[in-house]
């Protein structure tokens, strides 16, 4: 993947710099603490969202106890930042002096970080038998004219769940998902056809984060993908409104809101909770859902026999299309504990934490021979989401704006469901976004 070098020490930044710079929390991240001075020990800090999610904070926190047992003279100092808030407060932090020394991130923030200057190459740091682990599809993404910026950690595919609890009381088969986008339209009309559940809240057919993240963007990128199109062409420019595939998603969007088969302004966290309340009918997510919907529905475990998950439907291209995210992990180009740091990020991706961070989650791996091991294939649902890999192609992250074009992208469902016309909507926003690209 190759990155235009551009000036990206943006006098945005500086504002930010003064007006956040108490969200880094003052933590000074490049020195050991007071308590670790003199005692051999290393402290380094790391940035992330993990610590402070529900679904991931115990998991988060018995990695961190593992490693602190297995490398005593090395703690790990956790600056839990929310996910909506990350890129910019690590930005604020780094630029401001004050760097974490490993940084969690995904396909969308690495382009930034790579972009501003704040991340270190890991090629030597990490070594030839990790780095020649890695998938390739996860490998080619992270890097950077010829340097690997970023360790893939964990891949998240996005495949289907439908709740069939839902489907039986539709008149549908609660074992037969569909297959197509025409199948998967028809059956989200006859859930939302139930109209409510017992308590009188409101039941969705099908699940469309809708929005102003660029998470948001991400999923419209998805379903435009399943109508043929794509954001960029082979040489990076964009293509996102070249045929019809863009006008044909937004239409979707448009027509499943504005009739109430979806909710209006959802995000996904918003659509996992409704998933785990029982009252959406089917919705798209990545490995990491089924203890989110365990805890949102809180019955545990005993809610998987409610609902299902497959491979996503085929649409026009007869592939089941779908992107998959991927959380990375980084170390600061100022980190002053880099040998340190890399300790972490090794351990981390080794088999003993990936197969804990799996069984607590049921995440994937981005190395080779982890990824195929029998315990990362133990169930349905596992063997489902590696499956869906197969089909699943990496977000287009090369440009360092392309966090903010997904950020844009998403005013276009915003506009076409407040009743705008689609071909409006899309002359008034595609030039904001191609004017990012230049």
């Amino acid at each position: 993947m190759k990155m235009t070098k551009k000036p990206f020490m943006l006098a945005a930044f500086a504002a930010l710099v003064t007006t956040l710079a108490a969200c880094s929390g003052g933590t000074g991240t490049n020195t050991a603490s007071s308590s670790a001075k003199g005692s051999g020990v290393v402290e380094i800090t790391f940035t992330n969202w993990l610590s402070v999610e529900d679904a991931t904070k115990n998991i988060f926190t018995n990695l961190v106890t593992e490693f602190e047992k297995e490398n005593p003279n090395i703690k790990i100092k956790s600056v839990g930042i929310p996910f909506n808030q990350f890129k910019d407060q690590v930005l604020v932090m780094s630029m401001g002096g004050n760097a974490p020394d490993v940084m969690q991130s995904n396909q969308n923030y690495t382009s930034a970080f790579a972009g501003a200057g704040i991340a270190e190459p890991l090629d030597s740091l990490l070594g030839p038998d990790i780095v020649g682990d890695i998938i390739e599809g996860s490998k080619q993404g992270v890097t950077y004219n010829g340097k690997l910026m970023a360790m893939p950690w964990t891949p998240h595919p996005n495949s289907f769940f439908w709740n069939k609890t839902l489907f039986k009381k539709a008149g549908l088969d609660p074992e037969q998902p569909p297959k197509t986008y025409a199948e998967m339209l028809e059956m989200a009309k006859k859930i939302t056809a139930l109209k409510t559940d017992e308590q009188g809240k409101p039941i969705y057919g099908l699940g469309l984060s809708s929005s102003s993240s660029s998470n948001t963007g991400n999923f419209l990128l998805s379903h435009v993908m399943s109508f043929g199109g794509k954001f960029v062409d082979d040489k990076g420019a964009v293509v996102f409104d070249q045929g019809s595939a863009l006008k044909d998603t937004l239409d979707m969007y448009r027509t499943l809101i504005s009739s109430n088969v979806s909710p209006k302004g959802g995000d996904i966290k918003d659509l996992r909770a409704l998933f785990g309340n029982g009252t959406l009918g089917m919705t798209i997510d990545g490995d990491f859902a089924r203890n989110i919907f365990r805890d949102a529905s809180g019955k545990g475990e005993a809610f998987d026999k409610e609902w299902g998950v497959t491979v996503i439907p085929v649409n026009k291209t007869g592939k089941s299309e779908t992107i998959f995210t991927e959380h990375q992990l980084l170390i600061s180009k100022d980190s002053k504990q880099k040998e340190a740091a890399a300790t972490f990020v090794k351990w981390l991706v080794s088999k003993d934490a990936m197969t804990m961070y799996h069984k607590s989650n049921g995440v994937l791996s981005a190395r080779k021979s982890i990824a195929a091991l029998p315990e990362m294939n133990e169930d349905q649902y596992a063997k489902t989401f590696n499956e869906q890999m197969k089909t699943a192609s990496a977000l287009p992250t090369a440009n360092p704006k392309f966090d903010n074009a997904m950020k844009e992208s998403t005013s276009m469902i915003q506009l076409v469901t407040d009743g705008n016309g689609v071909d409006d909507v899309i002359s008034k926003v595609m030039p904001k976004i191609k004017d990012m690209y230049k």
